[in-house]
């Protein structure tokens, strides 16, 4: 069975904690035009280090969320988009990635970093919306019309797609440095998406990626991502073998102690909301203490890292962070 303190080889008693923030005005914005992105995500993880101190790094790829559909003119047409070509192992997009990895792990200090991507499947239906002038919802709702009507060939594009992300996921360790990954994941936000779609093709993606992760790292977490109010069936995602398992607890109103029955044997990480609504941006100490307390009640101890639904808000107080991070700490895993 899993446990935090042999995961992250945390050698206290303490419950782990951490919460994370993107840096970057812009996170969606392309680092390989906007080289300022870099140094800006840099600094912020050395100035969010000294003064938050939590016990592991979310790694932010601001500036990075995009792979380079390389091919490909209009990927809103699948006769287009079936012509993806995959990206070699010296592009640029993955380079700089390795780089700045490399940088990120030097603020960080001996912590556990753990660096930030999307699934071929969230990368996709970015790639099909646009943002100017559509909802986000369009890419899935174009995406989930692909699984339906073009199975084969969209199973192509997400696996083309994948080898790129798996050659992230190398550099980012390899040459990196990176300790684990953050492999943030989906299901497509649509009336018309089921299990069957879920099952038959973004699911057999997903698990070679996550191979390939396992590969590179024993303690990477999975993010089934709740941001901005998506929902999920948490069980299909059961069997996604990673050792940590985060997700929306508040939007998806799945509790960190059912989390632990449906992820059997990992270690649930979460628990607190990451909205302006939510007492983690806008409670008092006493409050935030308080849902620490009601976190961290009826569950198994050892298989629990405090964190949040999501990224938390750029503007979320420091204190608010802090107050949680001392009211984790303050609960002694022995009895």
């Amino acid at each position: 069975m899993s446990n935090s303190q042999q995961i992250l080889k945390n050698s206290t008693t303490q419950i782990p904690v951490s919460f994370w923030q993107h840096f970057a005005e812009d996170e969606t914005i392309d680092a390989l035009t906007h080289a300022e992105v870099d140094d800006i995500n840099i600094s912020g993880h050395e100035q969010y280090i000294s003064e938050l101190a939590p016990d592991f790094v979310k790694l932010m790829s601001d500036g990075y969320f995009n792979l380079p559909l390389k091919g490909v003119t209009d990927p809103k047409n699948i006769d287009d988009l079936k012509h993806i070509q995959e990206i070699s192992d010296d592009d640029e997009w993955l380079v700089r990635q390795a780089q700045l990895v490399r940088e990120q792990k030097k603020v960080i200090g001996d912590r556990k970093g753990f660096y930030n991507i999307f699934s071929p499947l969230t990368i996709l239906k970015w790639a099909l919306f646009d943002s100017e002038t559509e909802n986000a919802l369009k890419g899935d709702e174009r995406l989930t019309e692909f699984f339906i009507n073009n199975p084969e060939e969209i199973t192509h594009v997400l696996q083309v797609i994948a080898k790129g992300v798996i050659k992230q996921v190398k550099i980012v360790v390899t040459a990196g440095g990176a300790d684990g990954l953050y492999y943030s994941t989906q299901e497509l936000q649509n009336s018309a998406y089921n299990k069957k779609l879920f099952d038959t093709i973004q699911k057999g993606i997903d698990l070679s990626v996550i191979a390939a992760i396992n590969e590179v790292s024993d303690i990477s977490i999975l993010h089934v991502c709740g941001f901005s109010h998506t929902s999920n069936h948490l069980e299909w995602f059961k069997d996604y073998d990673l050792p940590i398992v985060n997700w929306a607890v508040k939007f998806e109103n799945v509790s960190l102690k059912e989390g632990q029955e449906i992820f059997q044997g990992k270690v649930v990480l979460g628990g607190f909301g990451n909205t302006t609504q939510d007492v983690l941006y806008q409670g008092t100490k006493e409050e935030i203490e308080k849902e620490v307390d009601t976190l961290l009640s009826d569950l198994d101890l050892e298989r629990v890292i405090i964190g949040a639904d999501c990224t938390v808000p750029r503007d979320t107080p420091v204190d608010h962070l802090k107050w949680a991070i001392d009211a984790v700490h303050r609960v002694s895993l022995v009895s």
